[in-house]
């Protein structure tokens, strides 16, 4: 399903009072521009911030943070949180000012189409506003809205893990919760992708092992085309690629090749393993989709 790269305009004047007395959030007119329109789980997403101060606007004597909270409302359980200080600080804003930025948040996979109740998307709801930090009960909830998140199986372009790869593993015990899952390639590993004929976005993050190898070499293709070779200076890394439809090709699919020049069997060098596969490097993402501009 092809997803159309255009914005939700979401516009809120917020005036506030309370007990007679003036709210310190008056005066903020909040816009916020959400890119792509359809929102998945497994997707990265941009978000442009735009603040008009107007004439009511009072001012601020503290420093501030701007908090933005996605929870989930089925489950009562917050899906993932992107607090950050806004590119001008909140105690040299004045009225008329316009503070412009943008940041881009990932939403993680957090779906399970195959659930019998699954109803196609999932209700999240959308929080922004500011605290003062370490302050308890300071914060000022400037907008909120519903939004529908589908699954990305459902929308991404469908990538087909074929040759030279092994079964997925997983280890909860891992603290970083974006290095618990990943797949060993073997010498060469083939994805097949379907081609979306857009600009897009691919990202691999992946891990070699330098204890059996110091100089393990990585290769990847696009097609029969050498996207990049590279030694990675440290065990974990990874690599983003801006693919444009001329390097996709003009067929309705095209590949993606993991190469490494080395590979080891676990059982012929860790006392103990009784592993004999040939393993390559660990693939922890795999991410393609649309660019954002």
């Amino acid at each position: 399903m092809k997803i159309r790269n255009f914005a939700i305009i979401l516009v809120i004047l917020l005036v506030f009072t309370a007990c007679g007395k003036q709210d310190d959030t008056q005066g903020i007119k909040l816009s916020i521009e959400i890119q792509p329109e359809t929102i998945t789980d497994e997707l990265y997403i941009k978000m442009n911030y735009e603040c008009i101060l107007t004439n009511e606007f009072p001012g601020f004597e503290k420093e501030h943070m701007v908090f933005v909270h996605l929870w989930r409302t089925k489950h009562e359980e917050m899906l993932m949180g992107d607090d950050h200080f806004p590119i001008k600080k909140v105690t040299d804003w004045k009225k008329g000012d316009v503070i412009k930025y943008s940041r881009v948040i990932f939403i993680p996979k957090f779906l399970d189409e195959f659930d019998i109740d699954f109803e196609g998307y999932e209700e999240i709801k959308l929080s922004v506003g500011l605290y003062i930090p370490k302050v308890k009960n300071s914060k000022k909830i400037l907008f909120k809205k519903t939004l529908n998140i589908q699954a990305a199986s459902l929308n991404a372009p469908e990538v087909v893990y074929d040759e030279g790869w092994w079964q997925v593993e997983t280890d909860l015990k891992i603290k970083k919760s974006e290095d618990r899952t990943w797949r060993w390639t073997t010498k060469e590993a083939v994805c097949i992708i379907e081609n979306p004929k857009k600009e897009s976005l691919l990202i691999l993050t992946g891990r070699v092992d330098k204890i059996q190898h110091k100089d393990q070499k990585v290769i990847f293709k696009l097609n029969d085309n050498v996207l990049e070779e590279f030694i990675p200076e440290k065990d974990a890394f990874e690599k983003r690629y801006v693919i444009t439809p001329d390097m996709m090709g003009q067929e309705d699919e095209f590949t993606l090749t993991i190469e490494t020049d080395k590979i080891f069997i676990p059982a012929n060098v860790v006392q103990g393993s009784k592993d004999t596969r040939e393993l390559g490097i660990r693939i922890y993402r795999l991410y393609f989709r649309e660019n954002l501009k």
